[in-house]
């Protein structure tokens, strides 16, 4: 549906110039047009969609939408004074959509055949479908502003906090607030998304009445970005999703323009500082403007280590999960369920930290688990991709690990972790399991240099990348006894390392690396729910592991930047983003967090759907 906001007031004076057209070519006049049938009102947010089946021999349609009575059209076709929004379509439309209405009204409906032997009219009406809680936010937010939890702010086509390079704003989001992305907003633009612009914040902080703000948020204090669309229905791409512009570093130039339209962002200032998010569920977005323009769920675009992001989830996102392009802001406690691309991704020199990871993919598609690059375009781009990822459980869209065969509810994911584009990444400390094309392989000619350096012994984090003490299991291959075997090595580019290369590297002895069950049940494979998730959490330590690295000796380490909120990587005693053993109340991703595929046990998003 192509929905317009109209703001016509018009007469039905108007109406009759059009009926006084003159007589067809062929100096006969047709016979007068038969009423419309089926008229239909159906409201959304602020806006209706009119939906009719045409008369027979209309010319035309004039559809007109008012509060109230439907308009009179006088024998004779006098003038009929009526304000009203109106439109006017060919004889064969059956569809037309207007915005912009008034909260709590009703509506009428009147759609009019028009040819030049006269007219006829058939009505319908519906109630607006917006609640007195409910508030329309389009176009550019320039002052500070505060969204209370009592009311629900429905985003209807691109909304900007701030103008880059003119007027800074700050967006304060309350505890348990929900926003919604509308999918189809008035004016025919592309989905509704959210842009933090450079200079300006958005504080989303679930826990910011609590004295410990590093605890994991309540279910009813996360602030939920969803779908316009009733829960059992929504799905990926309902709408765009979040992008936040920092001034902070980037490798692709002083400034870049950010996907989906989204504005500038890059700077020079490393501790740049765009908010929080904090306790925060973005569902269901991904907006497709092309097939290589789409929204991430969450997009750091050169944001910097001042802004804190801690327990976030996206949930179902058409593109990437998170990604950050260049910049320093850190990301810990973090769930990636469901991605249609990557779960993870980063490029253009990113040097945070991201500790304490989960994804799980799904079989209707997914694409990599990580995919860590320098710059696509020019490798040795700097400042490069230094970043480390530690504590990450990396389940793949699905090997049952008993049989071997794909999952029920898998078959889809590629490969755990996708070094590529000259990355210098450094993972340590990770599960990775259950990816259908490879466990981690290291992709092109540039990276390959780079993984080679490493075991030369350098210790450069620009010139090395580093994959150590972590566990690979039941990747490509999941059958009985083969979940050890040499599939889990298999290469993933021309110019990179072969599948004999990336088995050498990984069984390198210093690196502490080690084919072994990690313990996951499978119900790390199931859908799950809030109320019941998914368990990530392994039975006990994989057998022959020799231990974690201690990443709290990265914590000086020029080649990242450290948070300004005092995070710190942290050093723990096992792998994967979860303590074996712990019960599945204690587990930090526990009772906030969704699963369900068309957003079933999501949170209402207006009237309770």
């Amino acid at each position: 549906m192509k929905r317009k906001t109209l703001a016509t007031w018009i007469t039905m004076g108007a109406v009759f110039g059009v009926l006084a057209c003159g007589d067809d070519d062929n100096g006969t006049s047709p016979n007068p047009p038969g009423a419309a049938t089926n008229v239909q009102v159906v409201m959304s947010f602020d806006s209706a969609a009119v939906t009719w089946t045409p008369g027979a021999n209309a010319t035309s349609q004039i559809v007109t939408l008012t509060t109230g009575a439907a308009p009179a059209v006088a024998a004779g076709m006098a003038a009929v004074a009526q304000e009203a929004l109106v439109d006017t379509v060919a004889g064969n439309t059956t569809e037309t959509g207007f915005g912009n209405l008034t909260s709590g009204a009703t509506y009428t409906a009147s759609v009019v055949g028009v040819n030049s032997s006269g007219s006829s009219t058939a009505t319908a009406s519906g109630p607006a479908d917006v609640a007195a809680d409910m508030v329309m936010v389009r176009g550019t937010i320039t002052s500070n502003t505060t969204w209370t939890r009592d009311n629900t702010y429905v985003l209807q086509g691109p909304v900007f906090v701030g103008e880059d390079g003119g007027v800074n704003a700050t967006l304060t989001i309350e505890p348990g607030t929900t926003i919604i992305g509308d999918t189809d907003p008035p004016g025919g633009e592309r989905g509704s998304y959210l842009v933090i612009t450079r200079g300006s914040k958005i504080i989303a902080d679930a826990n910011a009445s609590l004295g410990d703000k590093s605890v994991p948020p309540a279910a009813d204090s996360v602030i939920v970005f969803t779908s316009a669309k009733a829960r059992g229905s929504r799905g990926r791409g309902d709408w765009g999703g979040l992008v936040i512009n920092g001034l902070a570093p980037i490798n692709s130039g002083p400034e870049a323009q950010g996907e989906g339209e989204s504005g500038l962002y890059g700077g020079t200032d490393p501790l740049d500082d765009s908010g929080i998010l904090r306790g925060v569920r973005v569902e269901f977005a991904g907006d497709r403007a092309t097939t290589t323009d789409e929204l991430n769920g969450i997009a750091f675009q050169g944001v910097g280590a001042g802004t804190t992001v801690e327990f976030v989830q996206v949930h179902y996102n058409q593109d990437d999960g998170t990604e950050p392009f260049g910049g320093t802001v850190s990301q810990t406690h973090m769930v990636m369920t469901g991605i249609g691309d990557d779960s993870f991704d980063g490029t253009d020199g990113y040097r945070g930290f991201m500790q304490f990871l989960i994804a799980q993919q799904r079989a209707d598609d997914a694409d990599n688990g990580f995919e860590i690059s320098n710059n696509g375009d020019a490798e040795n781009a700097s400042p490069q991709s230094t970043a480390i990822i530690a504590n990450a459980t990396m389940v793949g869209a699905g090997i049952d690990l008993g049989s071997g065969e794909i999952h029920a509810l898998g078959g889809s994911g590629d490969i755990g972790a996708d070094f590529r584009e000259g990355s210098n990444y450094r993972v340590f400390n990770s599960i990775i399991t259950g990816f259908g094309d490879s466990g981690f392989c290291v992709e092109d000619g540039q990276t390959a240099n780079n993984a080679d350096s490493t075991l030369a012994g350098s210790t450069d984090p620009t010139k090395t990348l580093r994959f150590e003490h972590s566990v690979l299991w039941a990747n490509v291959d999941g059958t009985a006894g083969n979940e050890g075997s040499d599939a889990n090595f298999t290469a993933c580019g021309e110019g990179g390392y072969d599948d004999a290369e990336i088995k050498a590297f990984f069984t390198t002895a210093s690196f502490n690396n080690v084919l072994a069950n990690p313990n996951l049940a499978d119900a790390a494979f199931n859908t799950g729910s809030m109320s019941s998730p998914p368990n990530f959490i392994p039975s006990a330590a994989p057998a022959g592991y020799p231990g974690t690295f201690n990443v709290a000796t990265l914590n000086g380490d020029p080649a990242i930047t450290l948070p300004t909120d005092g995070r710190q990587l942290v050093n723990v005693n096992y792998v994967g983003a979860l303590a074996p053993g712990i019960a599945l109340s204690a587990a930090w991703y526990n009772g906030w967090t969704v699963f369900h595929p068309t957003g079933v046990d999501s949170r209402p998003n207006h009237e309770g759907n």
